[in-house]
């Protein structure tokens, strides 16, 4: 290659430093400035897909151990480092076929070897592996006992197979079983992210985020000082005595209100009991699950993750029990948090949901909202179309305002309000309100988003 430019050379040379000590927070941004520069440089593209793998975030490095490979296909390492990508991303074939090109160029040695022997594995299924592939076939065709049966035939031959346990927490959550299921959506956890800290880094939004939560954790866990890569911690996060959803909140009234809305949605304030709010604040804060990253400015926390932790399965059944007319015949499906920066988010796009009710809750203290009109959800009047169109909608934001404005929908505005819950048919098109809070870790916006029944059963 040519020779570098000095200042090239020199954020390099800063990102290996900082990589070498473990610090991808500093090396990740010197890595891109270097691409900025030169985009096709083999070693900077190598050695950001290697952090970025560090991190878990194996798709996002696989393009960029494909142009380091491109760049500069004489270095073996470069091969070795893709085709590992492919295996780790579920491509074993093509795994195979880029080792099988470089040993073709010469590539050889022990590594290689190693690598082979892990290709072809991945290319043999496994018993277990055979029946989780059973068991979503059978779910797919609606024999959810048979499917359960799988799933648990699979743990039982291979009871650290993260797929199998996630595939179970699924199924049985949303077939009425959710203590259990949500025990294997954690195992699954604990399974993928237990054996290795997750280092800081990605988008400004993440690190930023991640850098507070290390503070926050090294204040209340004592440590001398802030760790630069969050270890997988969870706080307490077990079932409460007593109810976790304020049974006071279920009256003929609301009942009513759900009734006669339009659209189909109530506004329930004090939603949680006290015990259950701040338990659930603290997991919140305490809990390193954020693992899912959004371009705007967001991030996600997922049961697979460790959000379905006994308390969740505690509020998502106390729901269904305490509002059986709102809620209806449908079971619990999926449930998500979402964490947004105080000044770097702008909230969700406008779209709707694939599920027949939306139960959306918000934790974060009301001192922290410094827009008391708003800082909740925009709901508009109008069903999103179902099926395709609908994704089209979801993905493409001007596509679906140009839709409302086409259908003369009207929004109604929520404002945030500490343990508020709006419940909404999740069919009609919503989005996050523009929201401004206070700076400050414990003042970042929190909506937990609990979904029920499938939307082509309503």
């Amino acid at each position: 290659m040519p020779a570098m430019p000095y200042s090239v050379e020199s954020k390099l040379k800063q990102a290996i430093a900082q990589h070498g000590r473990g610090d991808a927070l500093a090396a990740e941004p010197l890595y891109r400035a270097v691409l900025a520069e030169q985009p096709a440089h083999g070693q900077a593209n190598h050695d950001l897909g290697l952090l970025l793998a560090q991190q878990g975030q194996d798709a996002q490095s696989l393009p960029l151990f494909q142009a380091a490979l491109k760049s500069q296909p004489g270095i073996g390492q470069y091969w070795l480092s893709y085709a590992g990508a492919l295996l780790t991303t579920g491509h074993p074939r093509e795994a195979q076929l880029v080792l099988s090109r470089g040993q073709q160029r010469g590539l050889a040695g022990p590594a290689v070897d190693a690598l082979l022997q892990k290709v072809q594995a991945a290319m043999t299924p496994s018993k277990a592996e055979l029946l989780i592939e059973q068991g979503t076939a059978q779910a797919t065709q609606g024999r959810m006992t048979e499917a359960i049966a799988a799933y648990r035939e699979a743990i039982a031959v291979a009871p650290d197979n993260a797929g199998a346990h996630f595939r179970l927490g699924s199924i049985l959550s949303e077939t009425g079983q959710i203590a259990e299921g949500f025990a294997h959506y954690m195992r699954r956890a604990a399974l993928v992210h237990g054996e290795l800290p997750r280092a800081q880094g990605g988008p400004v939004h993440r690190a930023k985020h991640d850098r507070e939560q290390s503070e926050y954790l090294a204040s209340t866990l004592g440590l001398d000082t802030p760790s630069t890569a969050l270890p997988y911690h969870l706080e307490d996060g077990a079932r409460i005595p007593g109810p976790a959803v304020d049974p006071a909140n279920a009256t003929t009234e609301l009942v009513q209100r759900w009734q006669d809305s339009h659209p189909q949605m109530v506004v329930i304030d004090n939603f949680l009991t006290p015990p259950a709010l701040d338990k659930l604040r603290q997991y919140c804060a305490g809990s390193t699950i954020w693992r899912r990253n959004y371009d705007a400015g967001y991030i996600g926390a997922t049961p697979e993750d460790g959000l379905a932790c006994p308390l969740m399965a505690q509020i998502a059944e106390e729901i269904r029990a305490t509002f059986p007319q709102v809620i209806g015949k449908h079971g619990f499906r999926y449930l998500g948090a979402f964490k947004y920066d105080s000044t770097l988010s702008t909230g969700t796009n406008t779209h709707a949901d694939n599920s027949a009710v939306n139960v959306n809750l918000y934790i974060a203290p009301d001192e922290a909202n410094l827009d008391p009109e708003s800082g909740g959800m925009d709901i508009w009047d109008v069903r999103a179309p179902a099926g395709e169109e609908m994704r089209r909608y979801n993905g493409n934001e001007a596509l679906a305002r140009d839709f409302l404005e086409r259908s003369r929908a009207q929004m109604t505005r929520v404002p945030h309000r500490a343990n508020r819950a709006i419940i909404f048919k999740s069919d009609f098109f919503h989005k996050t309100s523009e929201c401004r809070f206070r700076e400050g870790y414990l003042n970042k916006r929190i909506n937990v988003s609990l979904l029920f029944g499938d939307r082509s059963v309503l």
